[in-house]
Parts: structure tokens; sequence; C-alpha cells
């Protein structure tokens, strides 16, 4: 009877340890599901029209505030990003490796009706290409990691507001800018738009010291371009964020203004760019290569710093209406 009823104790004891065994696997399995859906939410891909233009021209003097503010400006709203502790690990929204999409390629449409659709036209405060001994990553320039620049940070924003997985396709618009005929390379940007883009920004000008007699259409063309590709799209136009010119503002208030466009004031970014947003030399800043790199370049440091890629997402974020 004793012998009995230990076989019996032990054969209880093995369910039990399998039952819980079993448990534990499911319980590991959602959770692992559920990280790979948190890392899907939201995609950015980097394109470049072409190979980076090399600069020449010294940049223009950065303008400062009449009266150096004394603490950082207060934006309308609270501000979404704040600088992330060093100890903190970054919760990267975006997927380890990116598509990197050329003109002509048969990825170059991204938008579909299962996506929530984000292109970012810009230029080196938007994306760069790598600049041996200058920069070091595809991002922004001057972000000290691919997640603190401006799209990054938008794109992170959107993943927790829409439904649906965002996709994000960053273009270099310097190609645009310096060109001496600006329609004529219009299009080569127009397969990254379609019916089911959502959100477009252009971020553009700094780059812009020549041929600005045609500025007006050049912008109200690029304008026209987007809605035509992209008549369901939201389009915001940034303000200027380094060196801000008139006439050049001017053009892009004009297009906005053609076409029912947002134009998004800098003022807030530019009243703290010296004393709070600007990089500068001797920033450490992290590389697509995986290594700590010293900004050594007076163009690069004349980028936003984190605090400042955090001001402009939040400006962004300020004029965006998620459906």
């Amino acid at each position: 009877m004793k012998k009995k009823l230990y076989s019996n104790l032990v054969l209880l004891m093995c369910a039990v340890f399998l039952f819980a065994g079993c448990t534990a696997n499911g319980n590991t399995g959602e959770t692992h599901k559920e990280v790979q859906e948190t890392e899907k939410k939201s995609e950015v891909r980097s394109s470049f029209i072409e190979e980076q233009v090399t600069e020449t021209q010294e940049p223009q003097e950065v303008l400062e505030p009449e009266t150096e503010p004394a603490e950082a400006p207060d934006t309308q709203e609270a501000p979404v990003f704040a600088p992330e502790p060093e100890t903190e690990p970054a919760t990267e929204a975006v997927p380890e490796t990116e598509t990197e999409t050329k003109p002509g390629d048969a990825e170059a449409i991204v938008a579909s009706e299962n996506t929530f659709d984000y292109v970012a036209l810009g230029n080196s405060v938007t994306c760069n290409d790598v600049a041996d001994g200058n920069w070091w990553g595809s991002w922004g320039m001057a972000a000290s990691s691919e997640d603190k620049d401006y799209i990054h940070l938008v794109a992170r924003w959107l993943g927790g507001q829409v439904k649906k997985s965002v996709a994000t396709t960053v273009l270099d618009l310097k190609k645009w800018e310096v060109a001496q005929n600006r329609n004529a390379v219009l299009a080569d940007y127009e397969g990254y738009f379609n019916e089911h883009t959502d959100l477009v920004t252009i971020q553009t000008g700094e780059n812009i010291t020549s041929f600005k007699e045609t500025l007006g259409g050049d912008y109200t063309n690029l304008v026209k371009l987007i809605k035509e590709k992209a008549p369901n799209a939201q389009i915001l136009m940034l303000g200027e964020t380094l060196w801000p010119s008139e006439d050049i503002e001017a053009a892009k208030r004009g297009a906005c203004a053609a076409y029912g466009v947002p134009f998004i004031e800098m003022t807030d970014f530019l009243n703290g760019y010296e004393a709070f947003y600007r990089s500068a030399l001797g920033a450490v800043v992290s590389g697509a290569d995986g290594g700590q790199h010293t900004i050594t370049n007076e163009v690069v440091a004349a980028h936003p710093n984190d605090e400042g890629m955090a001001c402009i997402a939040q400006l962004v974020i300020n004029h965006i209406n998620v459906h």
C-alpha cells in the first residue's frame, strides 16, 4: 500500500513539473512576440538620392538672438521629449537594420494602406551620408546617436499615436537645394510618394546660396509635386534652422500659402540655439560603425545637439494631425 502511494505521489509531482514548464514556455513566447511587435512599430528608411556634394562654401554666421536667454525658452506645449539619462538604455523603436532605397528601385514607393507612411525631406539636419573624418552616420548631423535626431523622435512619437505600424522614408534634399535648375531634379523624388502617404515634412534652405532668382517657383513646384503625388498626405514646411534667410523664408511661405500647407515657425528653436541647442567642437557622438567619435569640424558643430533635435521634433509634433 505504501509503495503504491509513493508511486502515485511521484507521478503527481512529475505532472506538476511538466505543467509548470509548459506554462513558463508559453509566457516566454508571448513576451518575445510582444517585443517583436514593439520593434516593428516604427521603421525608418534612409534614402540618399545621390552621394553628398562636398561643401566648399563657408557656412554663414548663425543668427544670434538680440538677448541671450538665461534659460531654455518655453514652448506652447509641454515637451514630448527630454534628454535621456546616460545610464538609461535607449528604447529603440526602429529595426536594427534599415532598408536603403534609391530612385528607380522597385521598393521606392513604400506607402501602403496597411502602414502609416511618413516621408521626411531635408538636408544635413535631417540626414547626411558618412563623411570621412567629419561625420559617421546617415542620420541628422550632430545628434549623439541615430535615435536622437528629430526624424527618429517624431517617428517614435507617431508609433505611440497611431494604430498602424509607422514606415518612415528619409530623403536627402541637398541635390535639389544646390541645383541651378531645381525643377529638373524633382523627378528623382516623385517615386517616393503615392496616395497612401500620410505625412510629409520638408526641412530645407540652409544650403541655398546661389540661383535664388527662381526660389518662389522652385518651392511652389516642390510642394505642388508632393500634393499631386500624395493627395492625402499632411504636408508640413519647416522654417530654416541654422542661418535663416528672408528671401528663402518668403519663398517657403509663398508656396505654403498657395497650397494651404502649414509653415512651422522655428522661433523657439532659434532663440535658444546658441545657448542650448547648438552642438560644439569636442562633443562625442556615436557612429554607424559602432564607435564613439569626437566632433572636430566647425560645420558639424554648427548643427543641433540632442536638445536641439528634441526641440525641432516637438515643434513638428505640435502641427501633426493624427486621425
